[in-house]
């Protein structure tokens, strides 16, 4: 386990590098919903003094809500079965993920980004593709009991996926694949049967990165100040990047989305210099 090496200086305002990833608390959620709306031409309900964001694909059988929930997940991606639900060939499942408050959006955004970048029809996810906790295992996640758990080196997180079922992460703030109390828990997540196999696999290697993800010290919850590691972020770390995102992703954006027509106040604005 890594230990707390104190608030990180830096000309961003205390902007650090935190480590694991899967520690450093949910960051900006511009940084999953920005590229849906401004690259992707997702379409924002407008919902007035409300903290609810629901962003839908123009083919309105895909969907992404945020919704502020202390007592359930805050992050659900669902996209609606064809017709009777896939039992006929060129039809698709029905499937949803979830994440809970705490989940890095850089992660959510793994799974986005894959599905706004890449075509997931039934032909996308065949039965032979590579098992996605082998993701986990190529990265020095130990089995835990069954095949199907995965526990991180550091004991904080644990993957289970029984065969057929449904996908369930566990972040917890102790060692051992098994919380001792509720309040232990940082986040979960949870993917139905039939997620395309592709998205799971972009979280799980964005959950297994060594990389650190750039946050205010302050922002992170005293239960995790002491099991992160910090470092100075570089000069000017951040400042831009989340519109070379979004301009990065457009250039990805599949040519048969037509653009949908700009609401009455326009795109989001941009940050001004």
């Amino acid at each position: 386990m890594t230990g707390h090496s104190g608030p990180a200086p830096s000309p961003e305002g205390g902007v650090a590098l935190v480590s694991p990833r899967y520690l450093a608390g949910g960051g900006d959620p511009r940084w999953v919903t920005a590229p849906l709306h401004q690259a992707f031409h997702w379409q924002a309900a407008h919902l007035p003094l409300s903290p609810r964001v629901h962003l839908t694909r123009r083919d309105l059988q895909t969907e992404l809500i945020m919704a502020p929930d202390p007592d359930d997940y805050w992050w659900t991606l669902r996209h609606t079965a064809t017709s009777d639900g896939g039992t006929n060939e060129g039809e698709e499942e029905g499937w949803v993920m979830r994440f809970g408050a705490r989940t890095p959006v850089e992660t959510i955004a793994a799974a986005t980004d894959t599905l706004a970048t890449t075509s997931l029809g039934r032909e996308a996810s065949p039965p032979d593709l590579p098992d996605p906790l082998g993701v986990l295992s190529r990265a020095g996640w130990e089995s835990s009991g069954e095949d199907m758990f995965r526990t991180s080196p550091d004991g904080l997180v644990t993957v289970c996926h029984p065969p057929q079922g449904a996908w369930l992460i566990s972040v917890t703030s102790h060692d051992g694949p098994w919380r001792s109390n509720p309040d232990d828990l940082v986040w979960h997540a949870y993917f139905s049967p039939h997620t395309p196999t592709p998205l799971v696999t972009a979280v799980l290697e964005d959950l297994a990165s060594p990389e650190p993800l750039p946050r205010a010290p302050g922002s992170l919850p005293e239960v995790l100040r002491d099991l992160v590691r910090l470092t100075p972020a570089p000069a000017g770390q951040g400042r831009d990047a989340l519109w070379e995102r979004v301009d990065r992703l457009a250039a990805h954006r599949p040519t048969s989305t037509p653009r949908p027509p700009q609401p009455p106040d326009g795109p989001l604005p941009r940050r001004t210099r």
